[in-house]
């Protein structure tokens, strides 16, 4: 297997770090919290808004380490980006920023097989223009009619749709556990979703998981299922689908 790796991670999130600790040494008023979550969705931030450099093999990461290192402009931006980062996860911190890991989900062993369940990802639309509706509230439930416990805080059920991602929503599904590893089963799940002036929706679907001994609170983003696209209709139109 080919690994592909983008150099520009580990010189993210050490920059970012040296950024907090410098603020932090220096009195910064405006820095209320600098906690695990509050650096992790600053790096997740500058990642997003600086160019990777992906590499394949240690030529290719010797080569690009020292360009990198040599980069003064490529450093300038990394730290004016993380600036910006810092200063607006601090002033918008999430409810969860602080106990997300606290979740029961976070008290799993790497050692006792589990059913590690991979992100659902879906997008809600309007069933007549086919644009993508934001504000749409999206519940996840087991067969039994509960809520899915989501693997930490930071993944809410129900979820909303927002316009800047286009009404997609998703889900973390904590692990089940199992008594031992290659065990088959099948899961079933159903999604409720509603708007206000629209007719409320569900959808069923079943996935099957075989239980292995891995670390369930590894996120694999390459694992995902996508569920098929959801339309949500005004009350006053006729839904033909029905």
């Amino acid at each position: 297997m080919v690994n592909i790796h983008n150099m520009m991670e580990e010189h993210v999130v050490s920059r970012v770090n040296e950024l907090y600790e410098q603020l932090k040494e220096n009195g910064c008023t405006w820095l209320e919290c600098d906690c695990e979550n509050c650096r992790l969705d600053t790096i997740t931030y500058v990642l997003n808004r600086i160019t990777p450099k992906y590499v394949v093999g240690g030529r290719g990461i010797t080569h690009n380490a020292a360009q990198i290192k040599s980069d003064s402009q490529l450093m300038a931006d990394l730290d004016r980006i993380g600036l910006d980062g810092i200063r607006l996860v601090n002033s918008a911190k999430r409810p969860y920023h602080k106990s997300a890991k606290l979740n029961a989900s976070g008290d799993w062993e790497t050692t006792i097989p589990t059913y590690t369940f991979p992100t659902f990802l879906g997008t809600i639309y309007d069933g007549s223009t086919f644009e993508p509706l934001d504000n749409a509230s999206v519940t996840l439930k087991l067969s039994n009619g509960k809520h899915a416990t989501m693997m930490d805080a930071s993944w809410s059920n129900p979820c909303k749709t927002f316009a800047k991602t286009s009404g997609t929503y998703s889900f973390w599904v904590a692990p089940e556990a199992c008594m031992k590893e290659g065990e088959t089963r099948e899961f079933s799940f159903t999604l409720d979703i509603e708007r206000e002036g629209y007719t409320p929706i569900s959808y069923s679907f079943s996935i099957s998981l075989v239980s292995k001994a891995e670390d369930p609170h590894k996120l694999n983003s390459a694992c995902s299922l996508k569920v098929q696209d959801l339309f949500l209709f005004r009350e006053e139109i006729y839904n033909e689908q029905e």
